[in-house]
């Protein structure tokens, strides 16, 4: 969607230009105001809820111009979060999740969940939450870390208004923002949302001279990208009980896999080159619908959520990493997924509150992808070699090679295997409560609890296999709140896990059935206080947390024994316990400065007796669990004697080390200091800011992981090499925001 595209819809949409004020609340004079989150779907106060939960205003957002995964867990101790182009970002919470191909953390857009396209950019929000923790009791399997929920604003009745915001900067990126809501009648409006981006990003291929002494024609600019979308919502009144809220949603991202480069060796080097032979891609479109129906009735509302999203993706990823033609995939997938709440919430002034449901998802996948061996050739033993003579396989060893055998020293252009060529069903069929009733004017108990049944069902179209799996998990969450004056202390317990599944290859003892894996589970038991400080002029809260996790759920890429390629999957590591502590302030020190901080701790390691491929990990820590995390943030805002305002806006994100994706013998990725800045004028209508992001120009991994690579020239003899997603060196831009009414 280009500029003028955007721009060309708004006559449509009712612009009226007129000076509007931003719709965004303001901190009063004398403290900051009450946060309103929907974390336990109701509205509550976020200092009520006897949970770690840190919710990001629509303000922070806009000023600091928060679009993508990665800017949210600079923002969060003890959330490791990466962006993940493919659409699965990797994240862990207080070391819970999955960095690979497992969920492990749910994400949401307006309590829908994000199966196939966590990743996408979505924008004109009015707070992202962020829970912390198992999510088991609301919100389900693939829920064990906790949630991140992203909450749009929805259509505002009576109100005609639009905003328009430009960004450009370095890396020659342009980015248009453009939001309106329209209100049709008394009863009913509607609102939109779309953007632009162009991003050359900040990856470079060099296009070294291949051992033929001719170049690569891949783009110089390797981490260039664009993204364009698009929200519609309409809400209204159906009848003096009954109102509806529809969204309609559209993403299309064509862009790098994601921002991977490849270290030789220890210590890490930080390179923002990628010299392949052709420079990795994914492209990616989105549609999504919603619609939520609300019944008010006498003392209870019945809420349904329907959801439906479909999602085509293609990546193609230069495995070897080099500018020679060697080997390289290609991986089209296609997913539907279908989603169906009916809830009941009570909304009288009774002691006992509740909320009770139904649920039910279905998500639908196809893959047909293959592994694409350049200048293959088979020799008069009938082994086939790839490029320069590097080993690829035998056809008698076991490997399908796109139906057919090359006969002896037949050259071909490129050898396709199947590599993922699969269908996977996972299905979530799932009932639930969560009560809250006061003991008396001092101690509230709360309890929730889940049924949840999922089944897996997977297929190997390449070689027949078949694997089919189902069970019923019981999710409970118990909590015990004493009231204070100006805050709860709380204890709580909960569960919460993440289906088992399925690998794309045979179990080695039983032909024909798909090597699979179990149900992980975690226990978590908290202890915390939150509440207000400084005669109301700021808030505060911290917490400890003690989690047993069993069976872990860990990605793996290994050769395929058979030869052709590699092997990926997933499979139980073992177990784990992890401890910690988080603490974090916000406070108004005058009447135009606010200081915020927060600062986590986690202590993890493996159970005595962990065996991994041999390796005994027993006291180890496992990977992808930082050591510790803090943020220290300041806003400033003062009117000029002008009448505009002057804002000045600065975040420093410590993060501490962690050990790589793997169980055993990991990549050790240092810790790392970002710095962003904001600072500029707003008056009336409009709005002028200038950004720096990561001011020292840090070098740093938002995530880091051997690969096993059998088939680089230049792997030290190890037969892996690291790659480690790049993050985001310094940037300038500028952003002009306007506003109509």
């Amino acid at each position: 969607m280009s500029l003028n595209k955007i721009l060309s819809l708004l006559p449509a949409l009712g612009l009226i230009t007129f000076p509007l004020t931003s719709d965004e609340s303001v901190e009063s004079a004398s403290g900051i105001e009450e946060i309103v989150v929907t974390a336990r779907k109701r509205e509550e106060s976020l200092l009520d809820i006897p949970e770690s939960i840190t919710a990001i205003s629509g303000s922070n957002i806009e000023t600091q111009n928060i679009k993508t995964l990665d800017d949210i867990g600079f923002l969060i101790p003890n959330l490791n979060l990466s962006m993940r182009a493919d659409g699965f970002p990797n994240v862990s919470i207080r070391g819970l999740g999955s960095f690979g191909n497992t969920q492990g953390v749910g994400f949401y857009i307006d309590d829908v969940q994000l199966f196939s396209d966590a990743s996408s950019r979505f924008g004109d929000l009015e707070r992202i939450e962020v829970l912390k923790g198992p999510q088991g009791v609301l919100f389900g399997g693939s829920n064990i870390g906790g949630a991140v929920k992203y909450v749009s604003k929805r259509p505002e009745l009576g109100a005609t208004n639009t905003k328009i915001k430009y960004l450009a900067g370095g890396q020659a990126i342009e980015d248009l923002e453009v939001s309106t809501n329209i209100a049709l009648n008394d009863d009913w409006a509607m609102r939109f949302f779309a953007f632009d981006r162009e991003d050359e990003g900040y990856l470079t291929n060099p296009r070294t001279p291949r051992l033929n002494g001719l170049r690569s024609n891949a783009d110089e600019n390797a981490g260039a990208y664009t993204e364009e979308g698009w929200r519609l919502s309409l809400a209204g009144s159906l009848s003096d009980i009954a109102s509806l809220y529809f969204t309609a949603r559209h993403n299309k991202y064509d862009g790098p896999v994601n921002m991977w480069t490849r270290e030789l060796s220890l210590p890490l080097t930080h390179p923002n080159v990628l010299d392949t032979g052709i420079n990795p891609y994914h492209q990616r479109e989105t549609d999504g619908y919603s619609l939520e129906l609300t019944f008010e009735q006498d003392g209870y509302d019945i809420t349904s959520l329907t959801s439906y999203t479909d999602t085509y993706s293609e990546r193609f990823t230069d495995v070897d990493l080099m500018p020679e033609f060697i080997l390289d995939f290609i991986r089209p997938e296609d997913m539907q997924v279908t989603t169906q709440e009916i809830r009941f919430t009570s909304t009288d002034d009774s002691d006992l509150q509740w909320i009770a449901g139904v649920y039910y998802s279905k998500f639908e996948e196809e893959m047909n992808s293959l592994q694409l061996w350049r200048d293959a050739r088979v020799d008069a033993d009938g082994n086939i070699t790839g490029a320069l003579g590097l080993a690829v396989g035998s056809p008698t060893g076991g490997g399908v090679w796109a139906g057919q055998v090359p006969t002896a020293s037949q050259e071909m252009d490129t050898l396709e295997i199947p590599f993922e060529y699969r269908l996977r069903d996972k299905m979530h069929q799932s009932a639930f409560v969560n009560l809250t009733y006061p003991l008396n004017a001092d101690w509230d108990l709360g309890f929730g609890a889940r049924i949840d049944k999922w089944e897996n069902d997977s297929a190997n179209l390449d070689t027949g296999s078949y694997g089919s799996a189902n069970d019923t998990e019981f999710l409970p969450k118990l909590s015990l709140t004493k009231n204070l004056d100006n805050g709860i202390f709380y204890a709580s317990a909960s569960i919460g896990m993440e289906p088992g599944g399925f690998n794309g290859v045979d179990l080695p003892s039983k032909a024909g059935t798909l090597y699979d894996f179990r149900s992980e589970e975690a226990e978590q038991y908290e202890f915390g206080w939150k509440g207000r400080i400084a005669d109301g002029r700021g808030t505060a809260g911290f917490a400890v947390f003690y989690i047993d996790y069993s069976d872990r759920q860990i990605e793996f890429q290994i050769p395929n024994p058979d030869g052709g390629g590699l092997i990926e999957g997933i499979f139980n590591a073992g177990d784990s316990t992890q401890q910690g502590i988080e603490a974090e302030f916000s406070i108004k020190t005058s009447d135009y400065l606010t200081i915020s901080g927060s600062a986590g701790f986690i202590d993890a390691e493996w159970d005595s007796g962990t065996n991994i491929s041999g390796v005994d990990m027993s006291g180890e820590r496992p990977p992808v669990v930082p050591n510790s995390g803090a943020t220290l943030a300041t806003n400033y805002l003062r009117p000029l004697s002008n009448g505009t305002n002057f804002s000045f806006d600065f975040q420093v994100s410590y993060n501490g080390s962690f050990k790589g994706l793997q169980a055993w013998d990991p990549v050790q990725n240092p810790s790392f200091t970002i710095m962003n800045l904001q600072s500029g004028w707003s008056k009336d209508n409009w709005e002028l800011m200038f950004n720096i992001e990561n001011i020292t120009d840090e070098a740093y991994y938002v995530d880091v992981q051997y690969l096993s690579n059998l088939y680089t020239l230049d792997d030290n003899g190890s037969g892996n090499v690291i790659i480690g997603t790049l993050g985001q060196p310094r940037l300038y831009s500028a952003s002009l925001t306007y506003y109509f009414e």
